[in-house]
């Protein structure tokens, strides 16, 4: 059981270490005042089908949503695992 809370936290450590990363590009991208980030990519079942309908996706905006999720994830982790220690 200990050995479970240990990777647990590492896990929770982890967690909140990719989320730091993904706020620092978003910060990086405000500071070079960079509103939107967009690429484009195909729709289509298989990746070499030239004929599939491109679509626009705005990269910053998920960015900021998978930084702010996995900030709250981490979060809840190391409350449970603090819960669990004492």
């Amino acid at each position: 059981m200990r050995w479970m809370k240990i990777i647990l936290f590492f896990q929770a450590i982890v967690t909140l270490l990719i989320s730091i990363a993904f706020f620092t590009q978003i910060l990086s991208l405000d500071e070079l005042k960079i509103s939107e980030l967009k690429i484009e990519i195909s729709q289509g079942h298989l990746f070499w089908d030239n004929d599939a309908p491109k679509i626009m996706v705005d990269i910053k905006q998920r960015y900021v949503l998978a930084a702010y999720t996995l900030l709250i994830v981490g979060i809840f982790e190391i409350l449970i695992i603090s819960r669990l220690i004492s």
